[in-house]
């Protein structure tokens, strides 16, 4: 048995001696002390063994530990090292070191639910104090009017807004087409193919329009934005930020909360409708209602509250997923794997509570009796 490598390694031969050759110290690669470790526990009997020392280049206590753990903290009887390495299994045959007890799989299970509440609860607190900075910003630009970042927020605008339009258009325009198709062939076994106006028109404007639309800029626009500020911790541009006395809230927070705010709303109203056309063209090419009918029906199955409603939807929805993009942006570490992890969680993030909010407002209006 042997292992080799340019740093360390240890070779049994003929067994009954083990030879360790190279420099064990502190700065062995971690992956290469594992394997070591390894190899060493495989040994059956280790004290039965030779061991060979004196081919060492260097010793620390980091690879004394690592032998001394192999050999059951106790010297092996057959054992030869240089003088200037022997003081280190002195030391540590006077140290007394208490051995952790082994975890269970309970214990495992209890540590990761215990570590997954407390990031919860750190990042919902961090996600309330950014909210309560971005309330004191807007504050500070209605004292201040010149500090209104008005480029900036004009920029998301446009990104989050104008680009995303024929992504959702053609989204919307399909949900409708699948809506009316599914609603109308069951409403016509019933000889009702006209109440697919208001079903249609009501899950649409209510529901899908808005929650289509945040969950698609979660996936596109979040992550974006967490990436984007994420990635100046990278460049500096973050601390740079800092160094100059600016906000970072103020200048890099504000503006994509304010153009979220502004631009989901849009495109909610732009979704709606090209779901209501492609609704309108699929019940007069497959139930036979005129687009005209359709148009005169929809008002008067569907109130216009339920409008206003999804637009609400699309203003809490925009500030959710700039809130939590930005938290994420802000608080990434300054490495790449770091900057992904946080990337992810702010796409999964915003998806959840959207869902969540979703499910939340549709119960409190149902208990008001909006809907």
């Amino acid at each position: 048995m042997a292992m080799v490598s340019s740093e360390a390694s240890f070779e049994r031969i003929n067994d009954e001696e083990v030879r360790l050759t190279g420099a064990w110290t502190l700065l062995l690669d971690p992956a290469l002390r594992r394997r070591l470790a390894r190899g060493l526990a495989a040994l059956d009997a280790p004290h039965r063994y030779r061991w060979d020392l004196t081919r060492l280049e260097a010793l620390d206590s980091a690879g004394a530990r690592v032998l001394w753990t192999a050999w059951g903290r106790r010297l092996p009887e057959r054992f030869a090292c240089h003088a200037d390495h022997r003081h280190w299994f002195d030391w540590l045959a006077g140290t007394r070191v208490p051995i952790p007890p082994a975890r269970g799989r309970l214990g495992l299970a209890i540590e990761r639910v215990g570590g997954g509440v407390i990031g919860f609860v750190l990042t919902a607190g961090g996600v309330l104090v950014l909210v309560g900075q971005l309330m004191l910003d807007v504050a500070y630009c209605v004292r201040h009017p010149r500090v209104i970042p008005w480029k900036e927020t004009a920029a998301t605008v446009y990104h989050v807004g104008a680009t995303s339009m024929v992504l959702l258009g053609c989204v919307g325009f399909l949900i409708g087409v699948v809506m009316t198709i599914q609603l109308g062939m069951a409403l016509s076994q019933f000889g009702a193919a006209m109440l697919v106006v208001g079903t249609m028109g009501l899950a649409v404007l209510r529901e899908l329009g808005p929650v289509i639309c945040g969950l698609i800029l979660a996936g596109r626009s979040g992550s974006a934005m967490t990436s984007g500020i994420g990635a100046m911790h990278l460049t500096g541009e973050y601390d740079a930020l800092r160094a100059f006395g600016s906000s970072p809230s103020l200048r890099l927070a504000l503006p994509r909360v304010l153009g979220a705010a502004i631009s989901l709303p849009l495109l909610v109203v732009w979704a709606d409708f090209a779901a209501l056309i492609g609704g309108a063209v699929t019940a007069q090419a497959d139930l036979g209602v005129g687009w005209r009918l359709f148009l005169t029906q929809l008002p008067e199955q569907v109130q216009i509250v339920n409008f206003w409603i999804g637009l609400a939807k699309g203003v809490l929805f925009g500030l959710t997923i700039a809130v939590v993009g930005c938290y994420f942006g802000m608080t990434a570490p300054a490495d790449t794997a770091g900057l992904s992890r946080h990337t992810t969680l702010s796409v999964v993030s915003s998806l959840t509570l959207i869902l969540v909010f979703d499910a939340s407002s549709g119960a409190l209006l149902t208990h008001v009796g909006l809907l």
